[in-house]
């Protein structure tokens, strides 16, 4: 009976010792530490475009492992694991002086297991944490080496006694101590302000505003790597910006510029660095006729040596280079698909009554029911009216020429001749029978409904 009573009194007192356990076990918290030596003492964002070679991919994370305010720390041994995610190692062999004494804390520490430099796991043995508390946290100094420039690196912990027992919760993780974004950018503005070569002139002058946009390299003051994150990206960074520019360009017709100072440029322009000049891209007339043409410009840019060189940007668009002409909106245009299902069909009518043939036509979609994507470019439908002849436009043949079904939209169409020389209307045709009868044709690009 007495070894009976013995054992009950050691159940209960296991018993009690785990429900006290369970009320202090709280939740410890892993963060950034100012640790003498880190490199890395707060969230760090780190330009994706360095280069991983030291001494910019090393460098020395402080962290503070803070109890929670009622934890209770074993008096014993304790693990403390540190891994690094996101496919990140040490880099560098880590000695037990990587737990960091600070304030009241200054535990006893040996390395467990892990820490090798090829590692991203390492545990270390700890005794006397009885001065380490919610105001006093355990400080770490832990290496780090980039792997990679595209996962961020990510800290777990785990703290549990040396027989595996939980300690304060647990587990805890301190994500985004080291991102990733890009630190150099080019953003492309087409210009909003039409950019047409006149009927006076023959096509061989442009209009007063000749900006066909605007470039903008740009660049967010990241980090050159995790040795010094206070070392970051600025503008002299970028030493060239290469801008390719595809359209049509003659050597007497029209080419573009970059910015008044550059040299006109058929091809490949070349500036230095080009934060410094105004970014605006201008067309510069030749004295030829000029052709309407859309424009695009691919900019690469030249780096410092400290960093891998950016991704080309890829053909952008600038604004195109229109005709003078006569521009007509159009409302809720049906496409063919539609009007075979609706029974009725969109019919424009385009005749020339000019002295000789009149320069191309183009539409543009604006709007779509079926969420087909407004167009970015002047779509050809005829290179032009011949005297006396005339253009017939349907539903269909815009389906066809945007290259989608468009359910009903809003359809804009340009004519490279003068609204006198033009007699233009709009019918709206009965599938079944074929008869015609004739609806407003809409506005003028002045706003206005056109009185042909």
């Amino acid at each position: 009976m007495k070894k009976q009573n013995l054992l009950g009194a050691i159940a209960l007192t296991t018993v009690a010792a785990a429900a006290a356990g369970a009320t202090q076990a709280q939740q410890y918290t892993v963060n950034h530490s100012a640790v003498g030596g880190s490199t890395v003492q707060a969230a760090a964002t780190v330009a994706s475009e360095i280069k991983l070679a030291a001494p910019a991919n090393k460098g020395v994370l402080g962290l503070a492992v803070t109890p929670s305010k009622s934890a209770i720390l074993p008096g014993g041994n304790s693990i403390l694991t540190f891994t690094l995610q996101g496919g990140h190692t040490f880099g560098t062999n880590l000695t037990p002086g990587a737990i960091v004494a600070g304030g009241t804390c200054a535990p006893t520490t040996t390395i467990s297991s892990g820490g090798l430099a090829a590692d991203s796991t390492v545990s270390f043995l700890i005794s006397g944490l009885g001065g380490c508390n919610n105001a006093n946290p355990i400080l770490a100094a832990i290496p780090a080496q980039l792997a990679n420039t595209t996962s961020a690196l990510n800290v777990a912990t785990t703290f549990k006694t040396e027989l595996g027992t939980a300690i304060d919760g647990g587990s805890a993780s301190l994500n985004n101590v080291v991102k990733f974004a890009p630190a150099f950018k080019v953003t492309v503005t087409a210009d909003t302000v039409t950019t047409a070569a006149t009927l006076a002139s023959g096509f061989k002058a442009l209009t007063a505003d000749v900006a066909l946009g605007t470039v903008v390299v740009s660049v967010a003051a990241n980090s050159k790597g995790i040795d010094d994150v206070t070392r970051v990206a600025v503008n002299a960074d970028v030493t060239k910006a290469d801008f390719k520019f595809v359209g049509t360009q003659t050597t007497k017709g029209v080419t573009l510029k970059y910015d008044a100072t550059a040299v006109p440029t058929t091809g490949l322009l070349s500036v230095a660095n080009p934060v410094t000049l105004p970014g605006v891209i201008t067309a510069v007339a030749g004295g030829d006729p000029i052709a309407a043409s859309t424009y695009t410009v691919d900019t690469t840019l030249t780096v410092d040596a400290a960093y891998n060189a950016p991704a080309a940007t890829g053909a952008q668009s600038l604004q195109s280079i229109t005709r003078e002409g006569t521009t007509y909106l159009i409302p809720w245009v049906a496409s063919g698909t539609l009007a075979v299902s609706s029974g009725n069909a969109t019919v424009i009518r385009i005749s020339n009554i000019g002295t000789g043939t009149s320069g191309a036509v183009s539409a543009e979609l604006l709007t779509s029911s079926t969420g087909v994507a407004p167009s970015t470019s002047l779509i050809n439908l005829s290179s032009g009216i011949a005297k006396n002849g005339e253009l017939i436009i349907t539903g269909q043949s815009l389906q066809t020429a945007f290259g989608a079904d468009f359910g009903r939209g809003d359809v804009r169409l340009t004519v490279e001749a003068q609204p006198a020389t033009l007699i233009t209307r709009r019918f709206i045709q009965n599938v079944a029978n074929g008869s015609l009868t004739e609806v407003s044709l809409g506005r003028s690009a002045g706003g206005v409904e056109p009185q042909n």
